[in-house]
């Protein structure tokens, strides 16, 4: 196994691994040449995870350094405050169950709680339970449907029982096939939940919300045939529906549909990959869509590409971006980082859609404040947007150039 953080080149035997067909077809590194003054080579970049790179060797990417002890529960959890679609945070990460799990330790508690959670919070967005017809077989005192003339030849009439008549209905119910996938992977998910370390700051949170989505399917059982979940098909007019069908899938799959396999602890994990970048992002809208709600708009598109975030008030604009790089917390913004923000300062869709709406292409550009938002590990992880406003928080001015600002927004970490 070969093992990389964040940014690392890919090396053997202490030398840099030349290009080759066998690597350039993975997620996890690229062929590339990071920096000026750096070789090209095989690097690592904003993604974690684990991969087979062929049928005998893998490679496991961590947390960069500074970055170890991340808590992705509580980062999860965050991010599922926000608004955006309930198939968005599934562009996060990628999972591969058709291939053998990988041994990585340090990554044993990332992809479990990421599928679990993010299925607990799709399903807390369905408002309420489809109905379908589902076929029933009962022995009843009136014929109800139609009578099932073998069984209850059989049943009955066999044994003189001429009080009872077996019969084959359509009710119409929650109990559907589709329902009971789902009530499957939340008892599941409930059992995960439960592992939890109880002074976690997420476990009460994330409890109450399965013990809410489990509260919908009262009048659903669990009961379904493992070899005919993969028959079992979403309408993808409902969404919500689809989406955490696809992810009841995954979790049963991923536990093996055995709930003793969610108590176990091993320290192999299915093949994934998560983006930290997009992580992080989602994470920071999950923040500040908790403190501003309708003030801010993510990836509004303008001519000039998508900002992250739009920031709209009475009294104060901003355009802002996340960048995944700690190192902003003592050095100067690259300068393709201020290029980019510049131009998005300039985009006249853009600024219409901040106020300016009487402006051409020959008016005097609006003086809009630019802030780059970068993550350290450590520091208050309470959120500052929902204590503040948004511009009482520029206070780190970038040196000679004007109106762009730095905050730096800390990414939760695990308590030793």
């Amino acid at each position: 196994m070969i093992q990389l953080q964040e940014h690392e080149q890919l090396c053997k035997n202490d030398l840099p691994v030349e290009k080759s067909e066998k690597y350039d077809n993975l997620q996890l590194i690229q062929w590339d040449k990071p920096m000026d003054n750096s070789a090209w080579g095989y690097y690592a970049s904003f993604k974690i995870g684990a991969e087979w790179i062929d049928k005998q060797e893998a490679l496991v990417v961590t947390a960069k350094r500074g970055m170890e002890k991340i808590d992705f529960l509580r980062m999860f959890m965050t991010c599922f405050c926000s608004d955006l679609a309930v198939d968005s945070f599934s562009k996060i990460y990628s999972i591969d169950q058709e291939k053998p799990a990988i041994v990585a330790p340090a990554l044993s508690s990332v992809v479990s709680p990421l599928i679990v959670f993010h299925f607990i919070g799709v399903v807390n967005r369905i408002k309420s339970l489809r109905k379908g017809y589902v076929q029933r077989q009962e022995n009843l005192k009136k014929v109800k449907g139609h009578t099932n003339m073998l069984k209850n030849e059989r049943i009955n009439i066999a044994v003189k029982r001429y009080d009872r008549i077996y019969c084959e209905y359509a009710d119409y119910s929650v109990d559907t096939p589709e329902n009971r996938l789902l009530k499957k992977a939340l008892v599941f998910s409930q059992r995960f939940v439960a592992k939890i370390n109880r002074n976690n700051v997420v476990y009460s949170k994330v409890n109450q919300m399965v013990t809410k989505a489990l509260s919908k399917f009262d009048y659903v059982s669990d009961d379904i045939n493992i070899n005919s979940i993969g028959q079992i098909r979403s309408n993808k007019l409902y969404r919500e529906y689809a989406e955490a069908m696809r992810l009841a899938k995954i979790i049963l799959k991923h536990f093996d549909y055995s709930l003793s396999n969610v108590e176990t602890t091993e320290n192999r994990v299915t093949p994934f990959v998560l983006d930290m970048s997009l992580l992080y992002e989602h994470y920071v809208y999950g923040l500040l869509h908790e403190a501003y709600r309708e003030k801010i708009s993510y990836q509004y598109p303008g001519v000039t590409g998508l900002p992250d975030f739009l920031y709209k008030s009475k009294h104060f604009n901003a355009i802002m971006d996340t960048k995944y790089i700690p190192k902003y917390e003592k050095g100067t913004l690259d300068k393709y980082v201020i290029r980019q923000l510049s131009g998005y300062s300039r985009d006249l869709t853009i600024l219409s859609k901040l106020g300016y709406e009487e402006i051409d292409e020959d008016s005097p550009t609006p003086s809009v404040p630019c802030i780059i938002i970068y993550p350290k590990e450590g520091g208050d992880t309470t959120n500052p947007f929902k204590s503040n406003k948004l511009k009482d928080l520029c206070t780190r001015h970038l040196k000679k150039i004007s109106r762009f600002y730095k905050i730096s927004i800390s990414v939760p970490t695990i308590s030793r």
